[in-house]
């Protein structure tokens, strides 16, 4: 039979087996200088992190309000002055007659006949012509006044505010307004529908007559 081991050889034998498994170098022990090098990259502390965080994300938000507030002010499908307007049927306009008003397209439209010679007449021209109602001195609404009488000629267009004065044609003749009325581009398909393009617009001048289009 074996002799049980000396107790004082297995509490030695552990010691070795403890001083064999440690990890920790010696004091006097150089240590590489990969282990001491600090880190040479930017520290990112929390309060940046927080900072950056919330200074981005509210300008994504602004940024998104401002593409919605575009996007929504982005003219679509115009009615009314600025867009196309309907204007009835060539055959609702007699040539030489009085000008129609349409105050949606803010405009007067008018079959001019070159046979009517008077000086408040069509100045030759032939058509449909479309007058902006807007006088170019201040801005004023100008209305057709088929009783007024100027140059010993009735039915003209005057301005209430300073008196300008149009022929049919809106050509100046009288007043303050420093040019003739400013006409408007109109399209009439093969059925005979009026459309005015409020927002094709042209500063008048003396050759508005020429400028009358198809009337049949």
């Amino acid at each position: 039979m074996q002799d049980a081991p000396d107790p004082g050889q297995v509490t030695d034998a552990w010691r070795e087996a403890i001083a064999a498994r440690r990890t920790r170098a010696p004091e006097d022990a150089p240590v590489p200088g990969a282990q001491a090098r600090r880190p040479t990259g930017p520290i990112t502390s929390r309060r940046n992190f927080i900072r950056a965080s919330f200074w981005g994300g509210l300008g994504l938000a602004l940024l998104g309000l401002v593409g919605s507030l575009l996007d929504f002010m982005y003219p679509r499908g115009i009615k009314g002055f600025g867009g196309p307007v309907p204007a009835g049927n060539i055959s609702e306009f007699p040539r030489g007659g009085d000008p129609v008003h349409f105050i949606t397209g803010q405009f007067w439209l008018v079959n001019l006949d070159p046979s009517e010679t008077r000086p408040g007449g069509s100045g030759g021209g032939e058509g449909l012509l479309a007058l902006w109602h807007k006088c170019p001195h201040l801005g004023c609404t100008v209305p057709w006044r088929s009783g007024f009488t100027y140059d010993n000629d009735q039915g003209w267009y005057r301005c209430p505010c300073h008196g300008s004065t149009y022929t049919k044609a809106g050509i100046r003749v009288f007043g303050p307004a420093p040019r003739s009325m400013t006409t408007m581009k109109v399209d009439v398909d093969a059925a005979g529908n009026i459309t005015v393009q409020t927002g094709d617009r042209t500063d008048g001048g003396p050759d508005n007559p020429q400028r009358a289009g198809a009337s049949s």
